[in-house]
C-alpha cells in the first residue's frame, strides 16, 4: 500500500478537485489488498493493489514536482519533504504506538521481541529491508506475521520520496550543463534509466531470490518510474490526453481496470513477483491514469466516481494502516480462529478507525496549524516522534528478550525434571499415562521455535557449519555425527540430551533443505534460477560434509534423516523417489570403513499448514481440533525405503512414528507438549522428551554393530 496516493491531484498549475478516477483506483487498490489479507483464497493475487499504489505515487509526486519545476525552475527539497512528513507520519506513528500497546497486552511473550523489532524498523521506514533479510532466513521462513508487516510498502514509498526529488534535481543540473539544455528530456532520460535498470534487476532478483525481491525498493523502483514517466508526458505535453479520442480512452480505462482485476484473481503466492508478471497491474494502472475520466456513458468513470468509491479512496491510506494490525491481533485477542462474523466486525472497525484518524489526525496536521511550520520545525517534530517510538520499542525488545530467556530456562528445567507422562513419556508402553487431548500445550506456540541450541547452515549458504556436543572425543564411548537437512537437525535436542547421559560425543553437520545425498535437489515449484542456486550450495555442502566424514576417523556412527517430501532431480526416466532411494544407498556405500553404523531415521509427520495458529486459537482443544489423520501426516519416505532395501550391513532404520500417533491421528499436543514448531518440524521440547527412547534405539544399533 502507498502512503502518498492519498494526496489530492492537481490537473493544472492551481489546485482543483481531486481526480475521481485516481480516487477510484485507490479504492480498488486498497479493497483488493484488504480482501487478500482477510480472505486470501477469495483474491489470491490481491497483493497487486500495492503495485497500483506505487504507480499512482510515481505519477502524483512527479506531476507535483514538474509543476514546481515549471513555476520556480527548481525543487524546494526541505519544503517537499516537510509536506510528506506532515501528510504521512502522524497516522503512521499513531498506529505504531497503539500496536506496541496491544502487543504488550495481548501478544504471547515469544512473539514480542520479533513484533517490537519490526515496529522499530517500521518507525524508521526500513521495514522492507528487514523483511527481505528475514525472507532468506530459513529459521524465519514460517514465522508468525507481525501486526506491522504491511509497513514494508510504506517504507518503500518513503525511500522513494527521499530519492526521487534528488534524481529530478540532478537531472535539472545535468540539463543545465548539457549542450541541448532540454530539462524535460534529461528528466525523462534519468527516469527511463531508473525504470530500465530497476526492471532488469527485478527480473534477475525475482528469478534468483524471489523472497527478498518482493520487498526491496530496488526491484520496485521501475513501478514508481513508469508512473513518473506518465506524469512527465501528461504535464510536459498539454493536450496529450485530450488528443486521444474519448471512445479510445474509455476502452483504455476498461482494459486497465480489467488488467488489475485479472491479476488480482489469477495471480497467486506461487506467481513469480514482482518480475515480468508485475507488468500487468502496473501497465493497467498507467492505462487508467492516461484515460483520465473519459466522457462516454459506458466508460468506467461513473463506477469510479460513486460516493462510496470516492470516500474509500479518500481514507485508503488509513484503511491500509489499520486493517493489518486488526486482522493479525484479532485471533490473539479472542483466543480462537477468526470467523466470518469476526471479519465483518474487523472490517467495520477498520473503516471506523480509518475515518477517525483521517478526520482527527491526518487532516488537522496536514492542513491545520502545522501547515505554517518551517521545514526545520517539521523535521524536529518528526525526529522526536520517530525517536520516541523507536526508543520505547527497543526498550521493550530488551525486556521481551529477557522474558523469553526466562521462559526458556523454565522450559529447560521442566524438560530435565523427568515429569511423568510429560511429552513422549506419555506414549511409552506400560507407562500408565493417558494422552488427554484437552491439555494446555507446553511451550506456548510463540515460544516453540526458541530452541536453546540450533546448528544448521542456512539455505543460501554453502559453508560447512560444524558443532560439537557431549563428551570430549578422546573420552567418549561413541562418536556420532548427525548429518542431513533440517529434519535431521530437529533431532539435535534428543541426541544431545541422551549424549550427556551415555558419554557420547556428537558432531552436527546439517544444512537446511539439503539432504546428505549424491544427486542434486530439485524444486519444481521454483524458478530455474532458484533451483540452480539451491543445487550449487547443496552440492558444495555435500562435498564438504563427505570430505569431513572421510577425514575424521574418530567418527563411529552416522545418524541421518531428511524431509521426505523434498524431491531430487529424477534420473534415467525414473521417479524422483526411486532416484533418491538409489542415491541414498550409493552415498552411504561411499562412507569410509571407520564408520561402523549408519542410522537412518524415518521422517516425522507433516501437520496442517496453520498448526501453530490452530493451537493458539483452540487452546486446550488443540489436541482434538488440530489433529491430522495418519494417512495425511505420513507419506512416501525415500530415505527410509533406502535403509530397508540396501544390502549394506552397516545401515539400520529407526522409526519413531509411534510416538506421534494417537488413535489413528497425529495430534499437535502430546503429553501436554506442543510437538511441532511448524508444519513439518518437531519442537525442541518434544525432541528433548524423546531423548531416552531415541537414545535406546541408537544404542541398540551401535551394540549390534559392535557385536
Amino acid at each position: 500500500m502507498a502512503g502518498d496516493p492519498l494526496m489530492s491531484q492537481k490537473t493544472s498549475g492551481r489546485a482543483t478537485d481531486v481526480r475521481t478516477d485516481i480516487q477510484g483506483l485507490r479504492a480498488i487498490a486498497v479493497g483488493i489488498v484488504v480482501i487478500f489479507h482477510f480472505v486470501p483464497a477469495a483474491l489470491p493475487g490481491g497483493y497487486v493493489g500495492v503495485d497500483v499504489f506505487f504507480v499512482i505515487s510515481g505519477f502524483l509526486i512527479t506531476a507535483h514536482l514538474m509543476r514546481e519545476i515549471t513555476t520556480s525552475d527548481g525543487v524546494n527539497l526541505p519544503r517537499f519533504w516537510a509536506r510528506r512528513a506532515r501528510r504521512l507520519l502522524p497516522a503512521a506513528m499513531l498506529v505504531l504506538a497503539l500496536t506496541v500497546a496491544a502487543v504488550w497486552v495481548f501478544v504471547p511473550t515469544g512473539f514480542r521481541p520479533g513484533f517490537l523489532s519490526q515496529v522499530a524498523a517500521s518507525a524508521l521506514y526500513g521495514q522492507n529491508w528487514m523483511l527481505a533479510d528475514q525472507a532468506v532466513d530459513y529459521m524465519a521462513a514460517e514465522a508468525q506475521a507481525s501486526p506491522v508487516q504491511h509497513y514494508w510498502s510504506l517504507s518503500t514509498e518513503e525511500q522513494f520520496y527521499i530519492v526521487w526529488p534528488l534524481l529530478m534535481v540532478a537531472a535539472i543540473w545535468l540539463a543545465a550543463r548539457s549542450r541541448s539544455g532540454s530539462r524535460n528530456r534529461m528528466i525523462a532520460i534519468v527516469m527511463g534509466s531508473v525504470a530500465v535498470v530497476s526492471f532488469g534487476w527485478s527480473l534477475w532478483q525475482t528469478a534468483f531470490d524471489p523472497a527478498a525481491a518482493y520487498f526491496v525498493t530496488t526491484t520496485r523502483a521501475w513501478e514508481f518510474a513508469l508512473g513518473g514517466l506518465t506524469a512527465l508526458v501528461v504535464v510536459s505535453r498539454p493536450g496529450f490526453v485530450e488528443a486521444i479520442p474519448q471512445r479510445a480512452r474509455a476502452v483504455l480505462a476498461w482494459v486497465g481496470l480489467a488488467g488489475i482485476m485479472v491479476s488480482a484473481f489469477v495471480y497467486t503466492g506461487d506467481t513469480p513477483f514482482p518480475g515480468y508478471t508485475a507488468l500487468l497491474p502496473v501497465l493497467a494502472t498507467v492505462a487508467v491514469i492516461v484515460a483520465h475520466d473519459p466522457s462516454p456513458v459506458w466508460s468506467p468513470r461513473r463506477v469510479l466516481a460513486v460516493r462510496p468509491m470516492q470516500w474509500l479512496g479518500d481514507v485508503s491510506y488509513s484503511v491500509y494502516l489499520w486493517h493489518f494490525p486488526l486482522i493479525i491481533l484479532a485471533p490473539l485477542i479472542v483466543k480462537r480462529p477468526v470467523g466470518a462474523v469476526d471479519l465483518l466486525v474487523i472490517t467495520a472497525l477498520t473503516l471506523l478507525l480509518a475515518w477517525a484518524s483521517k478526520v482527527w489526525v491526518e487532516d488537522p496536521v496536514r492542513i491545520g496549524v502545522t501547515r505554517s511550520w518551517r521545514p526545520r520545525l517539521t523535521f524536529a517534530a518528526t525526529a522526536a516522534a520517530m525517536g520516541v517510538v523507536v526508543a520505547v520499542t527497543m526498550t521493550g525488545v530488551g525486556v521481551a528478550d529477557q522474558q523469553v530467556k526466562t521462559s526458556q530456562k523454565e522450559l529447560e528445567t521442566l524438560v530435565q525434571s523427568d515429569e511423568p507422562c510429560f511429552g513422549a513419556a506419555a506414549m511409552e508402553p506400560g507407562s500408565g499415562c493417558t494422552v488427554e487431548p484437552d491439555t494446555v500445550a507446553v511451550p506456548d506456540p510463540a515460544l516453540v521455535d526458541k530452541s536453546p541450541e540450533r546448528c544448521i547452515t542456512n539455505t543460501r549458504d554453502d559453508e560447512l557449519k560444524v558443532c560439537e556436543y557431549g563428551a570430549d572425543v578422546a573420552d567418549a564411548d561413541e562418536v556420532i555425527a548427525l548429518v542431513g537437512d533440517s529434519h535431521a537437525e530437529q533431532w539435535l535436542s534428543a541426541l544431545t540430551s541422551t549424549a550427556d547421559e551415555r558419554n557420547w560425543h556428537v558432531t552436527v553437520l546439517t544444512k537446511a533443505s539439503c539432504p546428505y545425498i549424491g544427486v542434486p535437489r530439485d524444486e519444481p515449484e521454483k524458478s530455474d534460477a532458484e533451483v540452480a542456486a539451491l543445487v550449487d550450495t547443496c552440492t558444495t555442502w555435500n562435498d564438504e560434509a563427505k570430505a569431513y566424514l572421510d577425514e575424521h576417523t574418530e567418527i563411529d556412527t552416522i545418524v541421518t534423516s531428511a524431509k521426505s517430501a523434498n524431491p531430487v532431480e529424477a534420473e534415467d526416466g525414473r521417479s524422483w523417489q526411486d532416484t533418491a532411494i538409489s542415491a541414498y544407498e550409493e552415498r552411504w556405500s561411499e562412507l569410509p570403513d571407520h564408520i561402523g553404523s549408519i542410522i537412518a531415521v524415518r521422517d516425522t509427520p507433516r501437520m496442517n499448514s496453520d498448526v501453530l495458529s490452530c493451537v493458539t486459537a483452540y487452546g486446550t482443544k488443540a489436541g482434538e481440533e488440530c489433529a491430522v489423520p495418519v494417512d495425511d501426516a505420513f507419506g512416501e519416505d525415500p530415505l527410509a525405503e533406502a535403509a530397508e532395501e540396501t544390502s549394506d550391513a552397516r545401515v539400520s532404520l529407526i522409526d519413531m512414528s509411534d510416538y506421534f500417533i494417537v488413535d489413528g491421528e497425529c495430534p499437535p499436543v502430546i503429553g501436554g507438549v506442543l510437538a511441532f514448531r511448524d508444519t513439518h518440524h518437531i519442537s525442541w521440547v518434544y525432541s528433548s522428551t524423546l531423548a531416552a527412547p531415541f537414545g535406546d534405539e541408537i544404542a541398540n544399533v551401535v551394540e549390534s554393530a559392535s557385536a
